[in-house]
């Protein structure tokens, strides 16, 4: 009997940054949201398609490396969950609240409330 190969749920290449550039021309045109758990970064792409996102997860937020990970797992799922609905911005997340607790249902939630805060600053 064969193995079936499970699909991976991946966020894709093209749903990233990648480019240094990308982040210094998000920081310095972008508009800055903030939430209980994440600030968002958020600027209309130079090119229009999806939205893609970049996550900067620093020490700050934690000295443990467990945390840290455990925070950019949960932000990066909620991104690829919300991808579909989300309008083309490229976004840049932080984490700045509790380095515990980070739950995908909340983050998710909070993700999406702030997308939109930021959608109506860059369309006004």
């Amino acid at each position: 009997m064969e193995k079936q190969r499970i699909p991976r749920l991946r966020l894709p290449r093209a749903a990233r940054l990648q480019k240094s550039k990308d982040y210094a021309r998000i920081y310095r045109e972008g508009v800055r949201v903030r939430g209980k758990w994440i600030l968002l970064v958020a600027a209309l792409p130079e090119q229009p398609q999806e939205a893609r996102v970049g996550l900067s997860v620093g020490r700050k937020f934690s000295k443990s490396a467990v945390l840290r990970n455990r925070a950019r797992r949960v932000m990066r799922e909620a991104f690829r969950l919300l991808r579909p609905t989300m309008p083309p911005l490229d976004c840049v997340i932080i984490p700045i609240g509790p380095s515990r607790g980070w739950k995908l249902g909340e983050v998710q939630a909070e993700l999406q409330h702030l997308l939109g805060k930021a959608k109506r600053t860059l369309n006004s």
